[in-house]
């Protein structure tokens, strides 16, 4: 099953809608998310729906089928996850990066990053570089703790495609460089987990303005995603929701203006805008 989220462009409230991608187009199933509970503080860790998932799927599928098509063109696609509790990115994880020893390592991103293909990507900083990082992100579904390279992707709710957005790093910035505003996008859509057997078999093309740069198979990652799954929960609890992104191989500037494409075959193609932020600084802020 293909998971959207999504606005309709004629929806002048903006107001997020859930659908099911099919072919023909995006199958509204916003009604099923009625059937999940209603929460108060202190909220649960975890994206609700991505919780549920399992017992919503056969719901979500009558609902598809009864549900007309909406044209892709008539929406604007949100980030399928809504309410990730953290992104886990790997570094330095593809064989040519020489990492030593082939060790794994990790940075993080904070939440308020997530965006979505028809949101962009904002920089708030043009005086220093916005790098694009174009990647798989594999989306937990189940609780995991310590859990094995072997059981890891049973974990894993759904596949999809990820912009690990990154300013280009100096000492003083490296714990945020992440973290600015749309700087974690992911899309076009998730794919559930029984469609992808393996995601080692997956592979990209990637393109800026239409010129390729980049064209790689995430077999060549230093470690598969079953791997980081499973070192990433030695370290911490994994909760329904949280993302772990694959690290990336093509990484250069971007500038306002530019159109990013990521392409995964067997997930899907997602095309999205480059724009300066409107809380924009001419300058990055110095604090002696």
């Amino acid at each position: 099953m293909r998971i959207c989220r999504f606005v309709l462009e004629s929806d002048s409230t903006a107001t997020p809608r859930l659908g099911v991608v099919r072919d023909d187009g995006i199958h509204d199933v916003t009604l099923v998310t009625e059937v999940l509970p209603s929460l108060r503080w202190p909220l649960p860790p975890g994206d609700q729906f991505i919780t549920s998932l399992a017992d919503l799927r056969a719901p979500m599928a009558e609902l598809a089928r009864e549900a007309p098509a909406i044209p892709l063109d008539a929406v604007r696609l949100l980030s399928p996850v809504a309410n990730p509790g953290k992104f886990v990115c790997g570094a330095g994880n593809w064989k040519h990066h020489g990492a030593p020893f082939g060790m794994l390592g990790f940075m993080f991103k904070v939440t308020s990053a997530l965006s979505g293909p028809g949101e962009g990507v904002e920089i708030s900083w043009p005086d220093r570089d916005t790098l694009h990082e174009p990647e798989l992100a594999c989306v937990i579904g189940r609780e995991c703790r310590n859990v094995s390279e072997a059981e890891a992707l049973d974990h894993v709710a759904g596949y999809c495609g990820a912009f690990d957005m990154t300013l280009k790093q100096q000492r003083e910035d490296y714990a945020f460089c992440k973290s600015f505003d749309t700087y974690g996008m992911l899309g076009p859509w998730l794919v559930t987990a029984d469609e992808i057997a393996d995601p080692s078999t997956l592979s990209y093309r990637f393109w800026v303005n239409d010129e390729l740069r980049g064209e790689r198979a995430f077999a060549d990652l230093t470690a598969n995603p079953a791997r980081m799954i499973a070192f990433a929960s030695t370290v911490m609890t994994l909760y329904p929701g949280d993302v772990v992104l694959s690290g990336a191989a093509d990484v250069a500037p971007v500038v306002a203006g530019d159109v990013m494409t990521l392409e995964i075959p067997g997930i899907g193609r997602m095309e999205t805008r480059v724009s300066l932020s409107p809380h924009a600084r001419s300058e990055a802020p110095v604090f002696a």
